[in-house]
């Protein structure tokens, strides 16, 4: 089966965000410090784990994988766009690999991974495609292995200031989606524990869950 993401909206969607790194205006990178809710939970959890293997959806130029590097997880980083997997393999590290893929095709082993996380990508698939997306990610964790997502809330603005009560919006080739903490825990709540759910002043939500049951095989 093809990968969804050679779906039309899919390819307009890579040419954003193709065209914000090659004008060197990632907007999502920040100054490249990881996120600090990353960081307070993988010193809550990393005790707990087994594998320390780490999947980072969506790892842009790296920000957060280097920060599991130096945790002394192995991290692989799976990223779309050439042009962030090439900035983000100048700062390479020891136990960190960058792959270039896409979420609904991951080319990897089920359950790989006991951290997986997800800073960007979700709030860009759309609402039908949810459940490929989940499936997707499931399959890579191991049996209680954690889910650690940051996305857009419902006080989420855009440059313009506009809220979207429709919790979405189509605009400048691609999708953004928008969530009320009800929302994303019924989105995960099936397969997952939710672990946490707090809604930041910036507009994100910002999320741990741990995988149910045996896992996805």
């Amino acid at each position: 089966m093809l990968s969804l993401v050679n779906q039309k909206h899919y390819k307009n969607q890579h040419k954003f965000f193709q065209k914000a790194y090659e004008e060197g205006d990632p907007q999502w990178t920040g100054d490249g410090s990881p996120s600090s809710e990353l960081v307070r939970t993988i010193k809550k959890i990393k005790p707990k784990l087994k594998l320390k293997h780490a999947l980072d959806i969506g790892s842009g130029e790296g920000r957060n994988s280097i920060f599991l590097s130096r945790e002394g997880f192995k991290v692989l980083g799976l990223e779309y766009q050439e042009q962030a997997i090439q900035q983000a393999m100048g700062k390479r590290k020891r136990g960190l690999l960058y792959v270039r893929g896409d979420v609904f095709c991951i080319p990897l082993k089920p359950c790989s991974f006991d951290v997986l996380i997800d800073f960007g990508v979700f709030h860009h698939i759309r609402r039908k495609d949810t459940a490929t997306y989940l499936n997707m990610l499931q399959s890579m964790l191991v049996p209680g292995g954690y889910m650690i997502l940051s996305c857009f809330s419902r006080k989420f603005k855009h440059a313009n200031g506009k809220l979207y009560k429709r919790g979405y919006v189509v605009h400048k080739n691609h999708y953004d989606r928008f969530l009320t903490r009800a929302e994303l825990r019924r989105v995960f709540g099936k397969h997952f524990n939710i672990l946490k759910i707090k809604e930041v002043k910036t507009g994100f939500l910002d999320g741990i869950f741990q995988l149910k049951g045996t896992g996805r095989k």
